[in-house]
């Protein structure tokens, strides 16, 4: 499925849910986000498309790292970002609570410090730009809490 094709699907999700009264904010399940948070340090390696732009719709995306040390040392992760374009430290709606840390901007071969759940689907109900779902669907989608440069 192509990007555009992406866009279009995750968007109609998105209306679909408005006109039926679902509101396609982000959610928590009771008590909170089950797993504990990992932290790790990574590689960015791809980031697999031009990036979405934040104005139509809230969205979180999917890139893959390569963790840098530690017991996940040199597997490959996707890790979902919400709206990627903007500063970690400038997201101020209804994400704050779930999104943080100093980086201002994505760029493939940096290196970051991540703070990661697995929870992502209690966390994140909108949509998802995940490039990597038509040859992966096996591996975890991590959602991240937060991220600074290494």
């Amino acid at each position: 499925m192509s990007h555009a094709s992406l866009l279009r699907t995750s968007l109609f999700v998105s209306l679909a849910a408005l006109a039926v009264g679902a509101p396609p904010l982000p959610a928590v399940a009771e008590g909170g986000a089950g797993a504990e948070p990992i932290s790790v340090t990574a590689k960015l390696v791809e980031i697999p498309t031009k990036l979405p732009a934040d104005d139509l719709y809230d969205y979180a995306y999917v890139m893959r790292y390569e963790v840098q040390g530690g017991p996940m040392d040199k597997n490959n992760i996707l890790v979902a970002h919400y709206k990627p374009r903007q500063p970690r430290a400038k997201i101020k709606d209804k994400m704050k609570e779930y999104v943080g840390g100093k980086l201002r901007s994505f760029n493939q071969g940096d290196v970051h410090k991540m703070k990661l759940t697995a929870d992502l689907k209690k966390i994140w109900k909108g949509a998802l730009t995940d490039e990597f779902a038509a040859t992966d669907r096996k591996s975890i989608r991590y959602w991240c809490l937060e991220v600074d440069p290494a």
